[in-house]
């Protein structure tokens, strides 16, 4: 069982990278709310499987970035910022902000997990940023304030909520749906509206 929920993970994680790879990397960017949130959570990210790495607890680094990867990077972040990758509805400096972004996660990603999987890192790695071995490089440090992660809970309900809606409904995810995201939530408004297709 554990076997096969790895081997599902690695589709995940390369199906992650395909999409990315569809994209080209910028080396700087105005980031906006969203970027600055989902990258508070990758330095949350570091500081735990550095941590777990430094004991030679294994577990906490597989852990923590299938977690994170699946169930943060995956189903809340890329899906609200698709439409601003592909500069539907976004400024060119907005766009930027989100392939920074994109890059800047599935690179950590590689890099922590590295240790424990390094094949598939491997191959990404040199596909996607550089012929040098990925084992050569060092590891990523936590570099983004991490102030912004007290909004993921809310930030994760409000999506659920929204999806959870539209399945009631047997509606489209991409159907419209009139909705008024929470003040807190403000600050993701417009990348919101746009994944949801909010009126």
């Amino acid at each position: 069982q554990r076997i096969f929920a790895n081997s599902k993970f690695l589709t995940k994680l390369w199906n992650i990278a395909r999409f990315i790879s569809t994209f080209p990397e910028t080396k700087k960017a105005k980031l906006t709310k969203t970027d600055e949130w989902i990258l508070a959570e990758l330095s949350n990210l570091v500081e735990e499987c550095l941590k777990g790495y430094e004991d030679f607890n294994f577990f906490i680094p597989s852990n923590k970035i299938r977690e994170f990867t699946w169930n943060i990077f995956a189903s809340h972040y890329i899906e609200m910022v698709k439409s601003r990758a592909y500069g539907k509805g976004f400024s060119k400096e907005e766009r930027e902000a989100a392939l920074f972004t994109l890059h800047t996660c599935l690179k950590t990603i590689l890099l922590l997990l590295a240790p424990i999987a390094p094949f598939i890192t491997e191959f990404i790695w040199k596909e996607l940023y550089s012929k040098e071995s990925i084992h050569l490089q060092k590891l990523p440090k936590p570099e983004w304030k991490k102030e912004m992660t007290k909004l993921t809970k809310s930030l994760i309900e409000f999506n659920s909520k929204i999806w959870e809606e539209k399945k009631k409904k047997g509606v489209s995810l991409k159907e419209a749906i009139k909705i008024e995201v929470p003040e807190e939530l403000k600050v993701f408004e417009k990348d919101l509206k746009a994944m949801h297709n909010i009126i």
